[in-house]
């Protein structure tokens, strides 16, 4: 039998035991736990990378403490939602390249997760095609018209 009741409250006491002080917020309608804190630039890490991290041992850490859970995504002061947005900005910018050009734009490197933002932007387009390219950490997309 697990000792916590909720995801929030498993989320609290990681961030405690690793010395962080924060409060956690649970957003029901997205499944997102949001993380505010003093700490949020080393919580967040270079590119998100920390974030990345502590969202992977969080939830397996709560797959074993909660029975038939669910993934549960982790934000820190917004960053990812502001990722998302950038990716979404760059996106559109390329399409409009795309619709004026003619040509094939290939965007920045991205983690999985905003490359993913970038193909759900795309795919609401008929005439667009995304392709990933590369290896990561340099993986990136490529956006093209549809043959």
């Amino acid at each position: 039998m697990s000792s916590y009741a909720n995801s929030q409250e498993l989320l609290e006491d990681l961030l405690s035991k690793l010395g962080c002080t924060a409060s956690v917020s649970l957003d029901e309608e997205s499944n997102l736990l949001e993380i505010e804190t003093q700490d949020h630039a080393l919580l967040i890490g270079k590119h998100g990378e920390n974030l990345r991290a502590l969202q992977y041992i969080f939830n397996l850490i709560r797959r074993n403490e909660l029975e038939g859970s669910d993934f549960v995504a982790i934000d820190v002061a917004g960053y990812k939602l502001e990722r998302i947005e950038k990716v979404q900005k760059i996106t559109q910018e390329a399409i409009d390249a795309i619709t004026s050009t003619g040509k094939p734009v290939t965007l920045p490197p991205m983690n999985s997760f905003e490359r993913r933002q970038a193909h759900m932007v795309v795919a609401d387009n008929p005439k667009l095609v995304t392709e990933s390219i590369g290896e990561e950490p340099h993986r990136a997309i490529v956006i093209k018209n549809r043959d």
